[in-house]
Protein backbone atom coordinates (compact mmCIF):
# COMPACT_ATOMS: atom_id res chain seq x y z
CA UNK A 1 0.00 0.00 0.00
CA UNK A 2 3.36 2.58 0.83
CA UNK A 3 4.16 2.49 -2.78
CA UNK A 4 0.87 2.71 -3.99
CA UNK A 5 0.27 5.43 -1.55
CA UNK A 6 3.68 7.32 -2.85
CA UNK A 7 2.87 6.91 -6.57
CA UNK A 8 -0.49 8.69 -5.93
CA UNK A 9 1.51 11.30 -4.36
CA UNK A 10 3.82 12.44 -7.02
CA UNK A 11 1.13 12.06 -9.66
CA UNK A 12 -1.86 14.27 -7.10
CA UNK A 13 1.36 17.12 -6.64
CA UNK A 14 0.48 17.77 -10.63
CA UNK A 15 -1.99 20.45 -9.20
CA UNK A 16 -0.97 22.80 -6.57
CA UNK A 17 -3.41 23.51 -3.94
CA UNK A 18 -1.51 26.43 -2.18
CA UNK A 19 -3.92 28.93 -4.16
CA UNK A 20 -6.87 30.94 -1.82
CA UNK A 21 -9.28 31.58 -4.69
CA UNK A 22 -12.39 29.89 -4.33
CA UNK A 23 -13.55 31.75 -7.69
CA UNK A 24 -10.93 29.73 -9.76
CA UNK A 25 -11.22 30.55 -13.32
CA UNK A 26 -11.73 26.97 -14.59
CA UNK A 27 -9.70 27.62 -17.77
CA UNK A 28 -7.44 26.02 -20.33
CA UNK A 29 -4.59 25.77 -17.85
CA UNK A 30 -6.73 24.59 -15.44
CA UNK A 31 -8.66 21.84 -17.03
CA UNK A 32 -4.91 20.72 -19.09
CA UNK A 33 -3.83 20.35 -15.58
CA UNK A 34 -6.57 18.08 -14.04
CA UNK A 35 -6.87 16.19 -17.07
CA UNK A 36 -3.22 15.34 -16.93
CA UNK A 37 -3.73 14.40 -13.32
CA UNK A 38 -7.00 11.98 -14.74
CA UNK A 39 -4.52 10.68 -17.65
CA UNK A 40 -1.56 9.65 -15.26
CA UNK A 41 -3.93 8.31 -13.13
CA UNK A 42 -5.42 6.15 -15.51
CA UNK A 43 -1.78 4.71 -16.53
CA UNK A 44 -1.12 4.08 -12.68
CA UNK A 45 -3.85 1.65 -12.50
CA UNK A 46 -2.71 -0.65 -15.01
CA UNK A 47 -0.88 -2.53 -11.55
CA UNK A 48 -4.24 -2.62 -10.21
CA UNK A 49 -5.76 -4.14 -13.22
CA UNK A 50 -3.07 -6.99 -13.57
CA UNK A 51 -4.18 -7.90 -10.04
CA UNK A 52 -4.87 -11.90 -10.58
CA UNK A 53 -5.14 -13.37 -6.70
CA UNK A 54 -4.61 -12.08 -3.12
CA UNK A 55 -4.14 -15.22 -0.40
CA UNK A 56 -3.96 -15.14 3.13
CA UNK A 57 -0.99 -17.33 3.93
CA UNK A 58 -2.48 -19.50 6.95
CA UNK A 59 -0.17 -22.36 6.82
CA UNK A 60 3.27 -23.67 6.57
CA UNK A 61 2.72 -24.80 3.27
CA UNK A 62 1.55 -22.75 0.71
CA UNK A 63 1.40 -24.12 -3.14
CA UNK A 64 0.25 -21.91 -5.85
CA UNK A 65 -0.38 -22.69 -10.07
CA UNK A 66 -3.21 -23.76 -12.15
CA UNK A 67 -3.67 -27.58 -10.70
CA UNK A 68 -7.13 -27.62 -8.72
CA UNK A 69 -4.35 -29.78 -5.63
CA UNK A 70 -2.47 -26.61 -5.21
CA UNK A 71 -3.36 -24.24 -1.81
CA UNK A 72 -3.61 -21.40 -4.22
CA UNK A 73 -5.55 -22.28 -7.86
CA UNK A 74 -4.66 -19.72 -10.61
CA UNK A 75 -6.80 -20.04 -13.71
CA UNK A 76 -4.71 -19.14 -15.76
CA UNK A 77 -4.07 -20.93 -19.20
CA UNK A 78 -0.41 -20.76 -19.84
CA UNK A 79 0.55 -21.63 -16.06
CA UNK A 80 1.73 -25.23 -15.43
CA UNK A 81 0.25 -27.12 -13.10
CA UNK A 82 2.42 -25.39 -9.81
CA UNK A 83 4.95 -22.62 -9.98
CA UNK A 84 5.95 -23.24 -6.62
CA UNK A 85 5.34 -23.14 -2.66
CA UNK A 86 6.11 -20.40 -0.36
CA UNK A 87 6.85 -22.29 3.06
CA UNK A 88 6.31 -20.38 6.47
CA UNK A 89 8.27 -21.10 9.05
CA UNK A 90 9.56 -19.47 12.42
CA UNK A 91 12.56 -18.59 10.73
CA UNK A 92 10.52 -16.51 8.05
CA UNK A 93 9.46 -16.98 4.45
CA UNK A 94 11.02 -18.79 2.02
CA UNK A 95 10.13 -19.54 -1.50
CA UNK A 96 10.99 -23.15 -3.62
CA UNK A 97 9.86 -23.28 -7.18
CA UNK A 98 8.63 -26.62 -8.68
CA UNK A 99 10.59 -28.97 -10.75
CA UNK A 100 11.86 -27.25 -13.91
CA UNK A 101 10.05 -24.07 -13.25
CA UNK A 102 12.39 -21.28 -13.98
CA UNK A 103 11.82 -18.14 -11.90
CA UNK A 104 13.70 -14.87 -11.56
CA UNK A 105 14.17 -12.22 -9.06
CA UNK A 106 13.76 -8.38 -9.76
CA UNK A 107 17.15 -8.35 -11.02
CA UNK A 108 16.54 -10.97 -13.62
CA UNK A 109 18.64 -13.76 -12.13
CA UNK A 110 17.35 -17.28 -11.58
CA UNK A 111 16.40 -19.02 -8.64
CA UNK A 112 15.18 -22.15 -7.42
CA UNK A 113 15.41 -21.41 -3.70
CA UNK A 114 15.17 -18.13 -2.05
CA UNK A 115 14.48 -16.73 1.11
CA UNK A 116 11.93 -13.84 1.56
CA UNK A 117 12.55 -11.64 4.33
CA UNK A 118 10.42 -8.70 4.84
CA UNK A 119 10.57 -5.51 4.63
CA UNK A 120 10.29 -1.84 6.78
CA UNK A 121 7.09 -1.61 4.57
CA UNK A 122 5.54 -5.13 4.90
CA UNK A 123 6.67 -6.16 1.48
CA UNK A 124 8.84 -9.44 0.21
CA UNK A 125 11.21 -9.02 -2.63
CA UNK A 126 8.81 -10.15 -6.04
CA UNK A 127 9.34 -13.01 -7.97
CA UNK A 128 8.41 -13.55 -11.95
CA UNK A 129 7.76 -16.31 -14.14
CA UNK A 130 6.85 -15.10 -17.63
CA UNK A 131 3.93 -12.76 -17.09
CA UNK A 132 3.25 -13.45 -13.99
CA UNK A 133 4.72 -11.99 -10.94
CA UNK A 134 4.23 -12.49 -7.19
CA UNK A 135 5.03 -11.00 -3.68
CA UNK A 136 4.08 -11.59 -0.34
CA UNK A 137 2.57 -8.65 1.42
CA UNK A 138 1.09 -7.55 5.25
CA UNK A 139 -2.01 -6.18 5.90
CA UNK A 140 -3.26 -5.93 9.68
CA UNK A 141 -0.08 -8.23 11.03
CA UNK A 142 -1.26 -10.88 8.41
CA UNK A 143 0.74 -12.18 5.41
CA UNK A 144 -0.82 -12.33 1.99
CA UNK A 145 -0.22 -13.69 -1.29
CA UNK A 146 -0.29 -11.30 -4.35
CA UNK A 147 -0.49 -12.32 -7.64
CA UNK A 148 -0.75 -10.12 -10.86
CA UNK A 149 -0.21 -10.78 -14.51
CA UNK A 150 0.87 -8.48 -16.89
CA UNK A 151 -1.47 -10.48 -19.60
CA UNK A 152 -4.56 -10.37 -17.61
CA UNK A 153 -7.86 -9.94 -19.93
CA UNK A 154 -9.03 -7.45 -17.08
CA UNK A 155 -6.31 -4.67 -18.61
CA UNK A 156 -8.05 -4.72 -22.28
CA UNK A 157 -11.38 -4.75 -20.48
CA UNK A 158 -11.49 -1.98 -18.47
CA UNK A 159 -12.89 1.08 -20.24
CA UNK A 160 -12.47 3.87 -17.76
CA UNK A 161 -14.67 5.95 -15.37
CA UNK A 162 -16.37 8.54 -16.26
CA UNK A 163 -16.41 12.41 -14.03
CA UNK A 164 -18.87 14.44 -12.79
CA UNK A 165 -18.48 18.20 -15.06
CA UNK A 166 -15.77 20.12 -13.57
CA UNK A 167 -17.71 21.65 -10.65
CA UNK A 168 -15.87 25.26 -9.50
CA UNK A 169 -18.33 25.08 -6.24
CA UNK A 170 -16.23 21.75 -4.81
CA UNK A 171 -13.08 24.14 -5.09
CA UNK A 172 -12.73 25.49 -1.79
CA UNK A 173 -10.11 27.66 0.19
CA UNK A 174 -9.73 25.43 3.30
CA UNK A 175 -7.48 25.79 6.39
CA UNK A 176 -5.05 22.91 7.21
CA UNK A 177 -4.49 22.39 11.00
CA UNK A 178 -1.44 19.74 11.73
CA UNK A 179 -2.15 17.38 14.76
CA UNK A 180 0.41 17.82 17.84
CA UNK A 181 1.28 14.39 17.07
CA UNK A 182 0.53 11.97 14.48
CA UNK A 183 -2.93 10.45 15.50
CA UNK A 184 -3.49 6.41 14.68
CA UNK A 185 -7.11 5.25 14.06
CA UNK A 186 -8.26 1.77 13.02
CA UNK A 187 -9.56 2.23 9.58
CA UNK A 188 -12.14 0.01 7.86
CA UNK A 189 -10.59 -2.40 4.76
CA UNK A 190 -11.65 -4.27 1.69
CA UNK A 191 -10.12 -7.50 3.56
CA UNK A 192 -12.84 -7.12 6.11
CA UNK A 193 -10.08 -6.37 8.83
CA UNK A 194 -9.29 -3.04 10.32
CA UNK A 195 -6.24 -1.20 9.64
CA UNK A 196 -4.19 0.93 11.96
CA UNK A 197 -3.60 3.92 10.05
CA UNK A 198 -1.70 7.05 10.88
CA UNK A 199 -3.14 10.61 10.36
CA UNK A 200 -1.46 13.92 10.71
CA UNK A 201 -3.91 16.67 10.67
CA UNK A 202 -6.90 18.26 9.78
CA UNK A 203 -8.44 20.26 6.52
CA UNK A 204 -11.18 22.43 7.64
CA UNK A 205 -13.81 23.82 4.90
CA UNK A 206 -17.17 25.90 4.53
CA UNK A 207 -19.72 24.77 2.02
CA UNK A 208 -23.36 26.43 1.74
CA UNK A 209 -22.31 28.15 5.32
CA UNK A 210 -21.87 24.50 6.99
CA UNK A 211 -18.84 24.04 8.44
CA UNK A 212 -17.15 20.68 8.13
CA UNK A 213 -13.64 18.61 8.89
CA UNK A 214 -11.87 15.75 7.35
CA UNK A 215 -8.67 14.16 8.59
CA UNK A 216 -5.95 13.89 6.37
CA UNK A 217 -3.46 10.93 6.69
CA UNK A 218 0.32 10.35 6.22
CA UNK A 219 1.85 11.71 3.05
CA UNK A 220 -1.07 13.93 2.52
CA UNK A 221 -3.89 11.22 1.22
CA UNK A 222 -7.09 11.78 2.05
CA UNK A 223 -10.17 9.45 2.24
CA UNK A 224 -13.62 10.96 1.88
CA UNK A 225 -17.54 9.79 1.68
CA UNK A 226 -20.56 11.39 0.89
CA UNK A 227 -23.80 11.09 0.17
CA UNK A 228 -23.05 10.22 -3.66
CA UNK A 229 -21.16 6.81 -2.04
CA UNK A 230 -23.10 4.09 -3.79
CA UNK A 231 -24.98 6.18 -5.64
CA UNK A 232 -23.49 8.11 -8.14
CA UNK A 233 -19.95 7.10 -6.71
CA UNK A 234 -18.13 4.02 -5.26
CA UNK A 235 -20.07 3.11 -2.20
CA UNK A 236 -16.55 2.63 -0.43
CA UNK A 237 -15.86 6.16 -0.84
CA UNK A 238 -13.21 7.58 -2.86
CA UNK A 239 -9.80 9.37 -2.42
CA UNK A 240 -7.45 12.23 -3.49
CA UNK A 241 -3.82 14.25 -2.66
CA UNK A 242 -3.27 17.35 -1.03
CA UNK A 243 -0.47 19.21 -0.71
CA UNK A 244 0.09 20.37 2.33
CA UNK A 245 1.95 23.63 3.57
CA UNK A 246 4.78 23.06 6.11
CA UNK A 247 2.99 24.73 8.99
CA UNK A 248 -0.77 25.30 9.72
CA UNK A 249 -2.10 27.42 7.10
CA UNK A 250 -4.08 27.79 3.93
CA UNK A 251 -4.45 25.28 0.84
CA UNK A 252 -7.51 24.81 -2.26
CA UNK A 253 -9.31 21.73 -1.65
CA UNK A 254 -10.39 20.84 -4.69
CA UNK A 255 -12.60 17.56 -4.91
CA UNK A 256 -12.70 17.87 -8.66
CA UNK A 257 -9.19 15.44 -8.18
CA UNK A 258 -11.47 12.54 -6.42
CA UNK A 259 -10.79 9.48 -7.86
CA UNK A 260 -12.11 6.11 -7.42
CA UNK A 261 -9.70 3.30 -5.04
CA UNK A 262 -8.35 0.73 -6.98
CA UNK A 263 -11.24 -2.21 -5.36
CA UNK A 264 -13.63 0.07 -7.78
CA UNK A 265 -12.47 -2.09 -10.41
CA UNK A 266 -9.95 -4.82 -8.90
CA UNK A 267 -11.37 -7.69 -6.38
CA UNK A 268 -7.78 -8.75 -5.38
CA UNK A 269 -7.23 -5.49 -3.76
CA UNK A 270 -6.87 -4.18 0.01
CA UNK A 271 -8.12 -0.33 0.33
CA UNK A 272 -8.78 1.59 3.05
CA UNK A 273 -12.28 2.66 3.67
CA UNK A 274 -12.61 6.85 4.96
CA UNK A 275 -13.32 6.73 8.85
CA UNK A 276 -16.49 7.65 9.87
CA UNK A 277 -15.42 11.65 10.77
CA UNK A 278 -14.60 11.57 6.92
CA UNK A 279 -18.04 10.44 5.58
CA UNK A 280 -19.86 13.52 5.02
CA UNK A 281 -23.71 14.70 5.24
CA UNK A 282 -23.52 16.24 1.97
CA UNK A 283 -23.20 15.48 -1.67
CA UNK A 284 -19.83 16.02 -3.22
CA UNK A 285 -20.55 15.98 -7.13
CA UNK A 286 -17.34 16.19 -8.62
CA UNK A 287 -14.31 13.64 -9.65
CA UNK A 288 -14.97 10.11 -10.31
CA UNK A 289 -17.85 8.56 -11.00
CA UNK A 290 -18.62 4.94 -10.35
CA UNK A 291 -20.10 4.02 -13.92
CA UNK A 292 -17.29 2.91 -16.28
CA UNK A 293 -17.29 4.16 -20.00
CA UNK A 294 -18.87 1.45 -22.33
Amino acid sequence: MKKYFIISLLIGLFFNCNHTNKNTVLDSDYLNTLNLNRELRSKNRVKYLELTGLFKLDSTANSFGKAASNQFVLNIEYLPPSIGNIQLSEKGLKFQAAKNIKVSTETGDQIETLALPIDAYGNSEQLTYKSLKWQVITRSGSLYLRVWDSKNLAIKAFKGFKNFDVNSDFIFDANFKYFKTTQQESVASKLGRNEITDFIGQVHFTYKENNYTLDVGSECFLMVADLTSGETTYGGGRYMYLELPDTNGSIRLDFNYLYNPPCAFSEFTTCLYPPRQNQLALKIEAGELLKKDL
